[in-house]
């Protein structure tokens, strides 16, 4: 049974666009007040809440890892009893929060906590898209960054709440975000409609993974800082970051009226983690802090260019439960690696903290170079059989057939086109389709002329944001 049932009739889900992007946003809200809120370092000091926050990224990892190898974490054929756990391991940290004095708990026990409410996150994290992916395509970038956004606005009021009533809102947020989220699962048009078996929609590509490791690496580093001198940091600076790397990503999605890519939204991070670091490595010290805020509005754009496309790619599934947790816990993955190294480097020698920024900086460059000798690719998006075949008729093909008729392309091209769509070369295609290699590279210069295409990356780029009606 859903945890809120009022029987209203069943709604699409744009006509619940507020109530959505406000559970999300109480969501984000929990997660920035755990990270960037006064309380934590208040109950338990700021080297033990480090060691406390490095358990919770520890516990987002292991939930995500569970979840994509584990497909069927949950039945598809009965209520979804996901919700339910993830509220019982977000709220013993409100509680121990909100009951004991700071410093009375074994901070092995802390550390438990911290981690279940990690899993927890994911939990939330992995459950959200459920109801985004429903009928939410080209544009679904924008709407999850909104809810990051309005999500620092609360994060915001939370910090300036007098206590009790701070360390209430760890209790209240996840339980009213999961409380929001299961009304609208129950009240959504179609959000109940599940294919027989899981199929497979999205596949990240191993470059693609280690280049998001990379970057959680170096963005690990600037949330270290910003909670290792948390007491300094100013909330309305930290809300005003996220608010910026969120409107960085809405903007780009509405303006460029499709998917933004993963791959262009990676150069773009790729250039602003440089200046970022630049800044860092020899700008004057007075300016470090703004640059940490700086990187973390970085962050949140990257992590919501990756989930929006994880998303996007996967529009039409209503549980994309294992394929989101597959291309998304890598990021955490890299965050921890680098937070760990944070600890044990300050541990052994403080001093070798200011070197930091220059390993950091060669990261960048190293990323920079992989980029220009082996382009970033996007996540795979077209549609697979449990077999790891080809779904004939599947939301792929519908996008192909949907832009050869717009480009109008003949039924021979059209064919060509899918082949193309999928990486193919004129080779292969030559010989699937019986037909000489001249013959192939012929049908492709004129599918690239009708579609005014230079690339098979913009041509591919052309049919992933071709909005189909999915069947």
């Amino acid at each position: 049974m859903p945890l809120i049932d009022m029987n209203l009739k069943k709604a699409h889900v744009r006509t619940m666009l507020p109530m959505a992007s406000a559970g999300f946003a109480l969501f984000w809200a929990w997660f920035y007040l755990l990270m960037f809120g006064p309380s934590a370092a208040a109950h338990l000091g700021t080297e033990d809440s480090l060691a406390a926050k490095l358990a919770f990224l520890l516990g987002m990892v292991a939930v995500m890892l569970a979840a994509y190898l584990k497909r069927s974490m949950f039945d598809r054929n009965n209520p979804d009893p996901i919700p339910l756990v993830a509220l019982a391991l977000t709220l013993p940290i409100g509680v121990l929060n909100l009951i004991s004095a700071p410093g009375s708990a074994p901070l092995v026990f802390d550390i438990v906590v911290w981690a279940l409410a990690g899993g927890g996150f994911s939990l939330i994290f992995l459950e959200w898209p459920k109801v985004f992916m429903v009928a939410w395509q080209k544009d679904v970038g924008a709407f999850l960054a909104s809810g990051a956004a309005a999500g620092a606005v609360i994060y915001l009021f939370s910090c300036n709440l007098a206590a009790p009533y701070g360390d209430i809102a760890l209790l209240v947020l996840p339980a009213c975000s999961l409380a929001t989220f299961t009304y609208l699962r129950a009240h959504i048009a179609g959000s109940g409609k599940m294919p027989e078996e899981p199929v497979e929609q999205t596949k990240l590509f191993p470059l693609t993974g280690f280049t998001v490791a990379i970057f959680g690496a170096l963005f690990g580093f600037a949330l270290f800082y910003l909670c290792q001198y948390i007491e300094y940091v100013e909330p309305a600076l930290v809300a005003l970051a996220i608010v910026i790397g969120a409107g960085v990503q809405m903007a780009s999605t509405v303006l460029i009226k499709r998917y933004v890519t993963f791959g262009i939204a990676e150069r773009l991070s790729l250039l602003l983690v440089a200046v970022g670091f630049l800044g860092l490595a020899f700008l004057d010290e007075s300016l470090r802090m703004a640059f940490f805020l700086y990187l973390l509005g970085v962050l949140i754009y990257f992590d919501f260019a990756n989930l929006g496309a994880l998303v996007g790619f996967a529009s039409g599934q209503p549980s994309p439960f294992w394929r989101i947790a597959r291309g998304q816990l890598v990021l955490p993955l890299g965050i921890a690696v680098s937070w760990t190294a944070c600890m044990a480097l300050t541990a052994f020698d403080p001093s070798l903290f200011e070197f930091v920024p220059f390993v950091c900086l060669g990261l960048v460059l190293a990323l920079a170079i992989l980029a220009a000798f082996v382009p970033f690719k996007d996540n795979a998006f077209a549609d697979k059989s449990i077999d790891n075949e080809i779904a004939e008729g599947g939301h792929f093909k519908q996008r192909c057939t949907k832009a050869a008729e717009q480009y109008g392309l003949s039924n021979r091209e059209t064919e060509i086109l899918s082949y193309l769509a999928k990486g193919r070369n004129a080779q292969y295609i030559s010989e699937q389709l019986n037909i000489s290699a001249y013959t192939a590279k012929t049908h492709v210069y004129h599918i690239y002329q009708k579609m005014g295409v230079n690339s098979q990356q913009e041509l591919i780029t052309i049919v992933d944001s071709t909005e189909v009606v999915f069947q």
